[in-house]
């Protein structure tokens, strides 16, 4: 059963008008999903022939993705940082924006031979933890979570990554049940204030527990601030990132928390995104 060329461009036009970027790219990601083709081969097709189960399976797909439910969470992986780790509803979509927090520990932790000790608070998916292990050989991490289900998540990612041996998993409100002492302490915790609006694909599609951070978006960083002191050691480096217009507040709790605030990185849309500290020496 064919799927021709105007009906795809159909579709695809629909994605466009409902603001989906790259229209033509999810269509094909979808039609690889189903057939089980991988993207290159589907890549110069310009129709495809489908079996009859295929064709009532990228039906219901492409009805998911028009209701914005995003494209990771349908086919259930997304890439990050050249890595491929699997996402359900019970994680955070990796965004691009985070990657903006590997480059800034790339350009700070300059020996990428160190043998680093890694925390990552708020691990979800675990794709921090495990960027950073990719990037320095020799490092080892923690990855920490609330939640039972992404924790599962996560060691499915480490398993199919191949980083059992460098990693381990706690489950713990923040640092509460964290012991030891780290070379680097990393976080993408909640940032979203409880009365700001979002998008569908966010609000109905990612875990609240991950989104949300009290009424104004930085309660999440007055409790890893206060928490995570006795984790350091006097040069141990601290990343993380945050929400547009958050740094002078994020910054202000962690100097009174013992901490001095060392870089700000921006992403591509010029926005603050990523802090990093210091112990105040």
């Amino acid at each position: 059963m064919h799927i021709s060329y105007d009906s795809l461009q159909e579709i695809v036009s629909h994605f466009q008008k409902i603001g989906i970027e790259n229209p033509w790219r999810e269509v094909r990601l979808l039609v690889s999903y189903v057939t089980g083709k991988s993207y290159e081969q589907v890549f110069f097709e310009k129709e495809f022939l489908l079996n009859p189960d295929q064709r009532v399976e990228f039906e219901k797909l492409v009805i998911r993705r028009a209701n914005h439910e995003p494209l990771s969470k349908i086919i259930g992986y997304r890439e990050f940082w050249g890595l491929n780790f699997k996402v359900t509803k019970d994680t955070l979509d990796p965004r691009p924006d985070t990657e903006i927090l590997i480059e800034a520990v790339l350009k700070e932790l300059c020996n990428k031979e160190a043998p680093l000790n890694c925390l990552d608070l708020g691990t979800g998916t675990g794709c921090l933890l495990l960027s950073i292990l990719s990037e320095y050989q020799n490092a080892t991490g923690v990855g920490v979570d609330i939640s039972e289900e992404a924790l599962k998540i996560a060691k499915e990612n480490v398993a199919s990554l191949g980083f059992t041996d460098r990693s381990t998993f706690c489950l713990s409100n923040w640092a509460e049940n964290v012991q030891g002492v780290y070379d680097l302490i990393i976080s993408n915790p909640p940032y979203i204030g409880r009365d700001e609006p979002l998008e569908k694909n966010v609000k109905d599609f990612d875990p609240p527990l991950a989104l949300y951070a009290g009424k104004n978006g930085i309660e999440a960083y007055q409790i890893l601030f206060s928490q995570i002191g006795r984790l350091c050691h006097p040069k141990t480096k601290i990343f993380m990132e945050i929400g547009k217009g958050q740094r002078k507040s994020v910054a202000l709790i962690a100097k009174e928390n013992g901490f001095i605030l060392q870089n700000v990185y921006k992403d591509l849309a010029g926005i603050e995104r990523v802090l990093s500290f210091e112990i105040l020496k």
